[in-house]
C-alpha cells in the first residue's frame, strides 16, 4: 500500500439507512408524563430501600403513606403496611440528616 491509504469501513453514523427514525422533540404533556412514571417508578423501587433513596422520592413515600392513613376507606391490613412504610421513611431521614428526636 502506498500514498494515501484510508480506511473505507461504514460506521453506524456513517449509514444513511431510511428506516432509522430520528427522535423527535417531545410535547410538554408527553414529558410531564414521563417525569411522572419515572417518580413512580422510583418509589416503587425504593420500598424497603429507602436509605438509599433520594429525598424527593422519600418525600413522595411520606406523602402517600400519610394520605392512605387519613383516608376512610383504608383497610386495616393497608393502615399497617403503610405505618409501617412511613416508620421506615422518617427512619431514613431521620438518619441521614442527623436529626436528634429527643430534644
Amino acid at each position: 500500500m502506498t500514498g494515501n491509504s484510508q480506511l473505507t469501513g461504514v460506521t453506524r453514523d456513517d449509514a444513511s439507512d431510511s428506516s432509522m427514525a430520528m427522535p423527535r422533540a417531545l410535547t410538554g404533556a408527553q414529558r410531564q408524563r414521563a417525569y411522572r412514571l419515572r417518580r413512580k417508578r422510583a418509589v416503587i423501587d425504593a420500598i424497603g430501600e429507602e436509605a438509599l433513596a433520594s429525598r424527593i422520592t422519600l418525600l413522595a413515600m411520606l406523602g402517600d403513606a400519610l394520605a392512605a392513613l387519613e383516608a376512610s376507606g383504608t383497610s386495616t391490613m393497608l393502615i399497617e403496611i403503610k405505618r409501617e412504610s412511613v416508620t421506615r421513611v422518617l427512619k431514613a431521614i431521620v438518619t441521614r440528616y442527623g436529626i436528634d428526636l429527643t430534644g
